[in-house]
Formats: C-alpha cells, sequence, structure tokens
C-alpha cells in the first residue's frame, strides 16, 4: 500500500509541475496524472512486493503508450521474415460464440516477465493476414478463430462519450425493419449501459476500456478485471506461478479514472476544408447512413462519423475471434474523422489495418453496407474519385 501511494503522490507532483495555470482545475489535474499514467513503463513486481505484482506474468507492452504512439496510429512493424515487431497488433481469440481459447484466452501475449515463456509470436503471410506462429501450448482448441486488431486512433473520445444513450437507441430503432440493422450492444447485460468504445462496442465507458487494456495487454488487475495474472489460464502453469501479491487490484480505481480522464481529454480531429460536392455523394450513396456525420450532445454536435451500432458487414470483414452476442462480422461503425491523418501516416484502415486506402476499405464492405458500396462503385469514375477523396480527407 505504501508503495501505491507513493507512486500516486510522485504521479500527482509531476503533474502539477506540469501545470501552465497556477489555478488548474480538477479535471486538468487528473488528466496531467491520466497522461502519466498513459506514458508509464510498468515492470514485474519484486519478491518484497505484497499488494502489487507488476507487469504480466505476460504482456503485449510495457505501457499504454507503446500500443497507441503518437495518438493517431501509425504501420504494423513487420520484419523481413513476417513476424509482427510493434505493439500496435495484437491476435484475439474465440470460438464463433466469444468464448476464450482455454489455453491462450482472449488474446497472444508475445512477451512474458522472466521465466514464463511468450504465447508465441505474431507473423504476417504474403497475403497479409496475421496468423499466430511459434506457439507455446499448440493449436488454438478446435473451433477457435484467430483475428487481428489493430490499436485505434484516440482522439475525440470524450466526444463519443458526451453522446447521450437515448440518442444512440433511437439511431437503432430508426433502422429496424429496414436494410440497415443496426443494433446497441449492452456489455454488462440486458440492462445495463449502452457500448460505444472498441471495435466491438464492448465498453460503455472510459474506465471500462481501460481495465480491458490493463488486463489483456500489460497483465495488471483492476476492480473491473480483478484476476491477478490477466489473461493467463488454468493451463498455464509458469504463468500462474509468477502472480506475486495479495487478492487487491493492482490498479486502483483512482488511477483508472485517471487515465480515463486523460483520453476524455484529447482534443477531436480538426475537421475538414467543406467539400459540398463530397458530402453530397456521401449521402447519395448511403454512406451517411451509417458513418452519421453528427450525433448530439450537450456541448454541440459530435461530427465523428458513426452512429456508434453494430452492423454485420459481410464475410469479407469477418474479423475471426469476436465477444460473446456479437457475430464475427458484426462491428460498431468506425468514427471516421482523423482519417486524414491516419491514411497520412500509413497506418492502414479497418480492423486489422489491411486496407491501405478508402477504395480498398469500401471494396471489403458487405453485408448491410453492400448497397452503399454498390451504389459508390457505379459513380462515374470523377464523381468515384470525388467521394473517396471527400472520405480521405476526414
Amino acid at each position: 500500500m505504501r508503495r501505491r501511494l507513493a507512486l500516486a503522490a510522485a504521479l500527482t507532483a509531476m503533474a502539477a509541475a506540469q501545470t501552465a495555470a497556477p489555478a488548474a482545475q480538477a479535471g486538468d489535474l487528473d488528466a496531467l496524472i491520466g497522461r502519466a499514467l498513459f506514458r508509464r513503463a510498468w515492470i514485474p513486481g519484486t519478491a518484497s512486493a505484497t499488494a502489487n505484482d507488476g507487469l504480466g506474468p505476460l504482456y503485449n507492452a510495457r505501457a499504454c503508450s507503446a500500443c497507441h504512439q503518437g495518438l493517431d496510429g501509425r504501420p504494423v512493424a513487420v520484419a523481413p521474415d513476417g513476424r509482427v515487431t510493434g505493439e500496435n497488433l495484437v491476435l484475439r481469440l474465440s470460438d464463433a460464440a466469444g468464448a476464450p481459447d482455454p489455453a491462450y484466452g482472449r488474446q497472444i501475449q508475445t512477451a512474458g516477465v522472466p521465466g514464463v515463456d511468450p504465447e508465441g509470436t505474431v507473423r504476417r503471410d504474403g497475403n497479409g493476414r496475421y496468423h499466430l506462429a511459434d506457439s507455446a501450448y499448440g493449436p488454438p482448441a478446435a473451433g477457435v478463430r484467430v483475428g487481428a486488431r489493430a490499436a485505434p486512433p484516440l482522439r475525440g473520445l470524450g466526444r463519443l462519450a458526451a453522446v447521450p444513450e437515448a440518442a444512440i437507441l433511437a439511431l437503432a430503432a430508426s433502422q429496424a425493419g429496414g436494410g440497415l440493422r443496426g443494433r446497441a450492444h449492452r456489455p454488462e447485460g440486458p440492462e445495463g449501459p449502452v457500448g460505444r468504445f472498441g471495435a466491438k462496442a464492448t465498453a460503455a465507458t472510459l474506465e471500462a476500456q481501460v481495465a480491458t487494456a490493463f488486463a489483456l495487454d500489460l497483465g495488471l488487475s483492476t476492480a473491473e478485471r480483478p484476476a491477478p495474472g490477466g489473461d493467463c489460464t488454468r493451463i498455464q502453469a509458469a504463468c500462474l506461478a509468477a502472480v506475486r501479491g495479495d487478492a487487491r487490484p493492482e490498479i486502483g480505481a483512482a488511477l483508472v479514472r485517471h487515465i480515463a480522464r486523460y483520453l476524455a481529454s484529447l482534443e477531436p480531429p480538426p475537421a475538414p476544408a467543406p467539400d459540398p460536392a463530397g458530402e453530397r455523394l456521401f449521402a447519395e450513396a448511403g454512406c451517411a447512413a451509417c458513418h452519421r456525420p453528427a450525433l448530439p450532445s450537450p456541448d454541440g454536435p459530435v461530427r465523428a462519423f458513426t452512429d456508434l451500432l453494430l452492423h454485420d458487414l459481410g464475410p469479407d470483414l469477418d474479423g475471426g475471434a469476436t465477444e460473446p452476442g456479437i457475430a464475427p462480422t458484426e462491428w460498431r461503425t468506425a468514427p471516421l474523422w482523423g482519417l486524414a491523418r491516419r491514411l497520412a501516416l500509413g497506418a492502414g484502415l479497418l480492423h486489422d489495418a489491411r486496407a491501405a486506402g478508402v477504395a480498398q476499405a469500401v471494396r471489403l464492405h458487405g453485408g448491410e453496407a453492400a448497397a452503399s458500396r454498390r451504389r459508390a462503385e457505379a459513380l462515374p469514375e470523377a464523381e468515384r474519385a470525388r467521394l473517396f477523396a471527400y472520405v480521405g480527407s476526414l
């Protein structure tokens, strides 16, 4: 406990020293502490740590910022032999109903503390698909599917949090019975809040999203995900033996709130230059039906180009792994704001960053988006180019 209090005190002092205004608001201080935590490199615990066993035992990265460098995304780093060497792409595992693999859990962790071997490596084949290699426990169980997930951009999350739940539900109701069948997902159960964060809308709050990242990517426990071994399973004896500390969460609720506050404080990407012709084509092709240009909030329109609903996008966008209650082909409509920056960085589009540009991403849209894709592809060449340029400018 003394170690935890000392860390919090040090972070508070660091944040206070960086505060430009002498009378900083409490929310600003929270965000500054959160930024320090977001950038902090976590380390494994020691035998003397009784309340905190530290990083791992299995993990993908040592810091949140390692996966989300620059906040806007970056290309997936791949060695000449196809091995993924960066931290911004992971492999998820599940069966078609969302149940995790009995040996590997929900995610392949590519690093371990001393004495704990990584679960495997991630490699990219000649077709741009990712798979598990050098697996520590053999192939995943029968029926378990593997799917890559690229780290998403983080700007503007606070604005998405401000969209009233009633507005999301109203959009779902307006689409019921038509060609679109967008639906709200409640990750905490039928009476819980609506999910709006994550590629599958599996987190209703930024705090829940942060807790998931601590558990799966860093192997650190929180109140929401208290397992001290993170994604370690009962089959992984070395991982279980390396767990130290007691049953208390390693990352307290206050630290989770600080990081969530920092993420909420990140300003949305700048609005693109007006392009009435591009906007018209975007609407006429049907893209705006799901990628809604604006959602309401108490602080004004949220111009994120999403409806925050799950849509079935067909077999070309089958993500392999999924979550309970969500089909492998269902995705939350990805916000398009910041797309120009992501493309400029060469970060790739879609959940696994496989699309190099807008045209390729559109071509993979099927299911509920098939009619819009056909309308876009049927446009005269000049208008199609104008539409794709407009989307790429967002």
